[in-house]
Formats: C-alpha cells, structure tokens, sequence
C-alpha cells in the first residue's frame, strides 16, 4: 500500500510539472529575466527590514504573511507584519510590496527596469500625494488611505518599486503617516 501510494504521488508530481513546462512551452511565455543593467535581479525578501527595525515601527508585531513570485516584467514580494495580539499598543498592520522590474528588450525600443519602475511609481500616487524626502535621497510620496489610520508610500530605487502600507486603530493620519515614512527611511537605507 505504501509503495502504491509512493509511486501515486511521485507519478502526480511528474505530470504537473510536465503540464506546466508544456503550458509554458505552448505559450511561448517565458518568466522575466533580469537584464546585465538591472541593480536589483530579484525582489528583496522580507529581511530587508531586521526585526529590531519591524518591532520599533510596529511593537510585538509578527510576520503574518511573506509571498514572492513572478510579475509581468520582473519579480515581486510582499510582506505583512501586524500586531493585533500585542497588550501595550493598538492594533497595526505594516505592508511592505518591493517589485523589481526588468528591462524588456522585445520591443523595437526597449524598456529599462529604472524606467518601468519609475513608470509604475508615477501611475502608483495619486494627485493628492505629497512629496517626502528621505535620506537616501529617493523619490518618495505619502497619501491618505481610504480607511482612517491608514498612510501609503511608494518611492522609487533604480528598477525597484516599493510600496508600504500602514494602518492603525487610531483614526489620525499623521501618526500613520509617520510610521508610514519611517519604514521608508529604513529601506531607502538598506536598499
């Protein structure tokens, strides 16, 4: 029974990856590479915040999700710290997306990752965003949420996008937005 189940499994395990090999092949879809002029060939994984840097921003805030894959054009993960069981503060979520996109040679002009990250960073804030400098020197801008508590923030490095995410239970922006730019700061300086 074991060696029937066994081989049950590992068949299964052949034929999907033979159906996706053969669904990429039939798509002629290959994932995005990174080009020789790309600084950033992967997406950042949740590391690029330490954990001492996550609990200042978020006190006994833990990692509830961390995701990575593939994006049309490059590489993308996100991470959500939050601190809903913490005793001493109100309940916060910290969302940090960093994208890294490549250049796309496929065209008769082709596009570098720089320019589709500033691309995607510029069609990312909204009218009402207001410019933030950092001290890394990087393109950056913060805009009220739609939910009260809540600040976004994108900004630009080389062919990397980020976009972080702060909501809080308090109802005033500016304590969001904040926490909002000093996660910025903190990746500006790591990335």
């Amino acid at each position: 029974m074991l060696v029937r189940t066994a081989v049950a499994v590992g068949g299964a395990a052949v034929l999907a990856a033979a159906a996706i090999g053969g669904g990429l092949w039939w798509a002629g879809d290959d994932p995005a590479v990174p080009d020789s002029g790309d600084v950033h060939t992967a997406a950042p994984d949740c590391g690029v915040l330490s954990d001492e840097q996550v609990a200042a921003l978020l006190p006994d805030a833990v990692l509830e999700s961390a995701e990575s894959g593939p994006l049309q054009g490059g590489e993308n993960t996100a991470c959500t710290w939050t601190s809903v069981g913490s005793e001493g503060e109100d309940p916060a979520t910290l969302r940090v997306d960093l994208s890294a996109r490549f250049t796309d040679s496929t065209g008769e002009t082709p596009v570098t990752g720089d320019d589709a990250a500033r691309a995607g960073y510029e069609a990312m804030v909204p009218a009402r965003g207001e410019d933030v400098p950092l001290a890394a020197d990087l393109p950056a801008s913060v805009w009220r949420g739609q939910a009260p508590g809540t600040a976004e923030l994108a900004l630009h490095t080389d062919n990397l996008l980020v976009r972080v995410s702060y909501a809080g239970a308090a109802p005033e922006f500016d304590a969001a937005r904040d926490r909002a730019v000093d996660a910025a700061e903190l990746l500006g300086e790591a990335l």
